[in-house]
């Protein structure tokens, strides 16, 4: 692996935003190769795309050429499929021909043992002497969702929801399961990578290119390893003062896990307390599951980082509430009482049989009078005893008798949460995926992101 520096950092706007692609061993008998080439056609790149195949005249029902020297035009990025023992030779003639990018999606490298560890170690002296940007190899591809670039090897389901999150991750099928349960929440994503080995290319790398990046305003990671626990340091410092929070899942945190992770990518994960300790000094958030990863990611996307740990809660439920209050004790979030004005204020708001205090059951009355919550919210959030607010409230999961005024309720709610001078959430009972009804009710609304549970 090669470890790059700000002074010599290659420029990776060939790689992630290239202007013609050519797909390097495309074949009818690989999915690899159809999903990639199916989700690029069906993405909004403008650019040209070209298969290469010296076997056949024509693959996915596209014309095929011979050789990369063979092509048209110099590409800015290959992607290459061919067998393990061919890379090195593919990535020379792409560099001969002038390409500077290429993805390797070919396994059979350093994470199965010492040949492949050699036939890595050819690829990486290749590319430092040539300047060539490579991702992988073992990899399956990026989705450069705000350029509307998608190499992807796995199937991308449609329509892609863009956003402001940048996923980096050290595992390719897992990179699928958080862009579908991404998707799922409503959580729209800037950029997607599974990293492969990282035998050129590093996290911090992409990393870096996320902090340039204006479409770019959270990165979040999933990592086996730290391979140069410096220079992670010294980007996510750069990501902070970027105002880009980080949010990583770190595994191999038991032996078992760290074994694993030694297979896979042949990644030493290093000790538990020290990530942590780690993490902690460099201002990154760590998260345990994937879908803390995706959540905690979506709601600094939502909402920033928040100012302090003194909590206001609105729900319509005394079982959430009870919930929520078990929870925040769980994560060291206070949930101070109520000043003697708010408590005033919401006993004007709450019906006689609700109680105003912290978390606030503003009760079932708000089937009754939908501005309830909404007015609560008002209250809770300019005491001066708390730093955010949480506002309790699900998305319908199907149209109901009077659209119009759901639409016009939800977007009332929506313009009272900005107007607010403190951040306020808002987040589901449980992680339940947004129904394409509440997508559109969002759209129409503007109401904003629904932390699930």
């Amino acid at each position: 692996m090669t470890t790059t520096t700000s002074d010599q950092r290659t420029d990776l706007r060939p790689l992630f935003e290239p202007q013609s692609i050519a797909l390097i061993g495309a074949t009818d008998k690989s999915m690899w190769s159809l999903n990639t080439f199916l989700n690029i056609q069906g993405s909004d790149f403008t650019g040209r795309t070209y298969l290469v195949n010296p076997r056949t005249p024509e693959v996915h029902g596209e014309k095929t050429y011979q050789s990369i020297a063979d092509l048209p035009e110099v590409v800015d990025l290959v992607f290459v499929m061919v067998p393990t023992g061919a890379v090195l030779g593919t990535l020379k003639e792409a560099v001969a021909a002038g390409t500077r990018a290429a993805v390797v999606l070919t396994s059979g490298f350093g994470e199965v043992g010492e040949e492949g560890k050699r036939l890595e170690q050819e690829i990486v002296d290749f590319a430092e002497e040539s300047g060539l940007a490579l991702l992988g190899p073992n990899g399956n591809g990026f989705i450069n969702a705000a350029k509307g670039i998608t190499p992807y090897g796995l199937p991308i389901g449609r329509p892609l929801i863009t956003g402001n999150v940048g996923f980096v991750l050290q595992s390719g099928a897992l990179a699928s399961a958080v862009l579908g349960f991404a998707q799922s929440r409503n959580i729209g994503i800037s950029f997607l990578t599974a990293m492969g080995n990282e035998a050129v290319l590093s996290v911090t790398d992409v990393m870096q290119y996320l902090i340039d990046s204006p479409e770019t305003d959270v990165i979040a990671l999933f990592l086996e390893s730290v391979r140069d626990t410096e220079e992670f340091r010294r980007i996510a410092k750069k990501a902070l003062l970027a105002g880009k929070p980080i949010v990583a899942l770190k595994v191999g945190r038991s032996e078992l896990g760290a074994q694993a992770a030694l297979a896979h990518t042949g990644a030493l994960v290093g000790d538990n307390a020290v990530n942590s300790a780690a993490f902690d000094q460099m201002g990154v958030a760590r998260v345990t599951s994937v879908e803390d990863l995706i959540v905690t990611a979506g709601l600094f996307a939502s909402v920033g980082s928040l100012p302090g740990n003194r909590m206001g809660v609105v729900t319509p439920s005394g079982g959430a509430s009870e919930v929520i209050a078990d929870r925040s004790q769980d994560e060291g979030i206070e949930l101070p009482p109520f000043g003697p004005e708010t408590i005033e204020a919401l006993s004007e708001i709450v019906p006689s049989f609700g109680t105003p205090q912290n978390p606030l059951d503003v009760t079932g009355y708000v089937v009754i009078d939908r501005t309830l919550t909404r007015r609560a919210l008002e209250v809770v959030a300019k005491d001066p005893g708390i730093d955010f607010a949480i506002l309790n409230m699900e998305l319908p999961k199907v149209e109901g008798p009077d659209h119009a005024g759901t639409v016009e309720n939800f977007k009332a709610s929506a313009d009272a949460i900005k107007a607010l001078s403190k951040p306020a959430m808002v987040i589901g009972t449980a992680l339940t995926d947004i129904t394409e009804y509440g997508r559109r009710l969002q759209a129409e609304s503007g109401y904003p992101y629904v932390l699930g549970g």
